[in-house]
């Protein structure tokens, strides 16, 4: 079955990283949620794409200049707060729901894999991003799940997945094809497309094999999966 993976929650309905987009996403259906993490000032890990809050919130600067009080005073969108990976971790423990915490820049490897541990989220997760902070993470915990995100499918992309000990090849969706797919599963890893917005573009990826779907409209993907099943 072909695996439904919110992007920022639900973001393409709600403001991208918040609680309110994490629990629509989950009332969709979604099979893994997929949420960005950066570090505040106060060495607090939250929940935000961009090192800079512009986009998101109604403050400007950068979110390692400020500590998570000050980033709770702000509007993330309908109301919503900035949200703290404790938080996350701590509303859905006695859930099911799947998470991948998403990492684009070093320095806080250790924290995250820390409250991986400390929440019991082990098996729940999957680490994504780039490659020297999933790097250092398996190096600290060669038992999580990571899954280095590449913007081209490649032989040598599919292969620096696996020897980094990668189980998931996390690609932009328009240059994976069939052929990908199956060189990937040849080396035991899944295909997840990321940036599938488009209809027509969830529709190729199921068509062409891919283990998983991210989106920022989940409900439109698990419809088209639904369908596709049928």
């Amino acid at each position: 079955m072909v695996l439904v993976i919110a992007h920022r929650g639900a973001s393409g309905y709600y403001p991208e990283n918040t609680l309110k987009s994490i629990e629509y996403a989950i009332e969709m259906g979604s099979d893994i949620i997929e949420i960005d993490l950066k570090m505040t000032k106060d060495h607090q890990i939250v929940l935000m794409h961009d090192e800079a809050i512009d986009r998101t919130t109604n403050g400007k600067g950068w979110v390692k200049d400020l500590t998570v009080q000050q980033l709770k005073a702000l509007d993330a969108g309908d109301g919503e707060r900035v949200p703290l990976l404790t938080e996350v971790m701590e509303l859905y423990k006695k859930g099911e729901v799947k998470f991948m915490f998403d990492i684009s820049s070093p320095g806080y490897e250790e924290q995250i894999v820390d409250l991986i541990h400390k929440h019991n989220y082990d098996t729940r997760s999957v680490v994504s991003g780039a490659y020297e902070p999933l790097r250092f993470i398996k190096l600290l915990d060669p038992r999580l799940k990571i899954a280095p995100s590449f913007d081209r499918a490649s032989d040598h992309s599919i292969m620096e997945t696996a020897s980094m000990g990668g189980v998931i090849f996390n690609c932009h969706h328009a240059s994976i094809s069939r052929e990908a797919v199956d060189i990937a599963h040849v080396y035991g890893l899944q295909v997840i497309a990321w940036g599938v917005n488009e209809v027509e573009s969830v529709h190729r990826m199921i068509e062409v094999g891919a283990d998983g779907i991210t989106s920022d409209y989940p409900d439109v993907v698990r419809r088209m999966v639904s369908l596709a099943r049928a």
